[in-house]
């Protein structure tokens, strides 16, 4: 004899809401929790440049600028960026979120493709990789104000 339909239904329902129910009692780990991120401090204010300088009235600005703390759901993301003449040379990273493996290794993996497409572009306005949209829209938020601070 065949069984009704929604005895089916209702099992399943059952078995997802019970599965759902074990995996949500979890803890999740409190991404904003003071020292879960790598070398940030509360209260972190974001520096001013760290060195800058005029140069002459055809040559662009020179320096290193330090972009804003930008916090994300994995932990907060600040770059600097070093300009020679009005052009990007290099960033770096100050801070990259939280220091857990998984956080570690998508960094790892993202940060030199975000800096490599901001050298390229000379730019924050890049595309996201894959996979690092967290890190990428933090990051890239950072080297967006840095190049507002250096006026570039």
């Amino acid at each position: 004899m065949r069984k009704p339909s929604w005895v089916a239904v209702a099992g399943a329902s059952a078995v997802m809401i019970a599965a759902g129910w074990k995996a949500g009692t979890a803890p999740l780990p409190d991404p904003f929790a003071a020292g879960d991120a790598v070398g940030v401090v509360p209260g972190l204010d974001p520096a001013p440049d760290s060195t800058s300088t005029a140069g002459d009235a055809s040559a662009g600005p020179s320096g290193t600028f330090t972009g804003d703390a930008v916090a994300t759901l994995y932990g907060t993301m600040q770059v600097e960026i070093v300009v020679s003449d009005g052009t990007i040379v290099d960033v770096r990273p100050l801070v990259l979120g939280l220091s857990d493996s998984q956080s570690r290794r998508i960094n790892a993996q993202a940060v030199p493709i975000l800096e490599q497409r901001v050298l390229e572009a000379q730019s924050a306005s890049v595309s996201y990789v894959s996979g690092a949209s967290y890190t990428s829209e933090g990051y890239l938020d950072s080297v967006a104000s840095a190049i507002s601070r250096a006026g570039i």
